[in-house]
This record gives structure tokens, sequence and C-alpha cells, in this order.
């Protein structure tokens, strides 16, 4: 059975979108599904794509399948300068055509991909071509993963409102703590205001079957993940 793909994106760099995106590979091959990875685009290689390498191998033990690709497959374009990919990609041109085929191989081995983004939604990729429109090229529902620290819900509103006002309703979004300092304020803080606004706020750390529950579905039907 074959699901959509999984775009995880986030409201910034550094904010925990490769961690997340194991969260949920843990999470969906625990429940019996073959799970491929994709990093379309990293940037600040030097000389090994450490995020590709690292959800390629974590993939590879769960979805044996996965051993007949290379990380070239996983991460088609790499650059050593860490920037948005059109500025690290100097004059080199980076083609959806390109993308789209290293897709269909890991989709070709899995019931469900999971694609992480590089930085943010509006990092340029080339003039006309955004980490957006990662989305729409692979027909991919979205997780924007937010942080928790000062300035998140400035942030995460900015986020979602772009993603709304692109017509992208196929989301869901989460919260990342990276130390319990900042959880404990979050807590405190903007957690209060998060769940008026929202009514819930989904964490990676506590969260993530729901997360999966939320996202993961086939023919609009929710899938039987629990």
């Amino acid at each position: 059975m074959k699901y959509p793909p999984l775009f995880i994106s986030a409201t910034n760099t550094d904010i925990g979108k490769t961690y997340t995106t194991l969260r949920l590979l843990e999470t969906l091959s625990e429940q019996g599904l073959k799970v491929g990875v994709m990093k379309p685009i990293e940037t600040g290689v030097a000389p090994v794509p450490l995020d590709g390498t690292l959800l390629f191998k974590t993939a590879k033990a769960h979805n044996k399948a996965l051993e007949s690709l290379t990380i070239h497959d996983i991460v088609p374009y790499r650059f050593e300068l860490p920037a948005a990919p059109y500025v690290a990609k100097g004059r080199k041109k980076i083609d959806p055509d390109v993308l789209r085929h290293a897709y269909e191989k890991i989709e070709a081995l899995s019931d469900i991909v999971l694609i992480e983004g590089a930085g943010g939604l509006l990092v340029p990729i080339e003039e006309d071509f955004y980490m957006y429109d990662l989305m729409r090229l692979f027909n991919a529902r979205t997780l924007l993963v937010a942080h928790d620290r000062l300035g998140c819900i400035n942030d995460l509103l900015l986020n979602l409102h772009l993603l709304d006002s692109l017509g992208v309703d196929n989301y869901e979004w989460c919260v990342n703590s990276k130390c319990a300092e900042d959880r404990a304020a979050f807590e405190k803080i903007s957690l209060p205001f998060l769940k008026k606004l929202f009514g819930r706020v989904l964490s990676v750390q506590d969260d993530m079957s729901a997360i999966a529950r939320s996202l993961v579905t086939y023919r609009d039907v929710n899938a039987n993940i629990v």
C-alpha cells in the first residue's frame, strides 16, 4: 500500500528537521511501513552530506530494499557552501526533473517517503523556485517543525500564514524542544497562547504517533497508525 510522501520543513534552520524526520521514520517503521528517505538538496557538505547520510543509514536499517541505492540517490544535489541552495550552487542548475527521478527510485522501494527540506519554506533554490515548491513537485503532505525558544509564536504564525496563502491544506505542525530549559520556559510562556489559539500543540518528543496519524493517510482515509 502506497502513501503520499511527507515533506518535513521548519520555521527556520537548525530547528530539528533531521531529528524530527528520524523520529517519524522510527514511528512509521514500527507500524510496519517500509519507509524511504530523501534530502533533495544539502548544503554545507564537506565532503559528506551529514544529514542525508544519517537519514539513509537509519532508513536502511528498517527498509533493506534501500540498500540498492546510493547516497547520490538520497541527496541528488550537494554543495560545500553552508548557505541557501541558490547561493551555494553557484552557476550550477538545480533541475526539478533530476529531483523527481531520484524520488521515483526511492518511492518504488517504499510504502512512504520522508523528504527533508533545507532551511525553511522560503529558502530560494532558483530565482523562481523555492523550498516550498518541493511540496508541489512531490505532491507531498507537509510537516512544519517549530522551535520553542523566544520568538516561536511569531515564527510559527508567519509560516502557517505562508502555507495557508499558498493554498496548502495537507499539513501538520509540531514543536521540537532541544533542551529542558527552553521547554520549561515554553510551557510557561508560549504554550498557553498556542493552546488557546489552536486547541492542541503537538510535540516531537511526546506526540509522534499523533503526528503520524494526522499525516499518513491513504485515499483520504486514516491509515491504521496507532
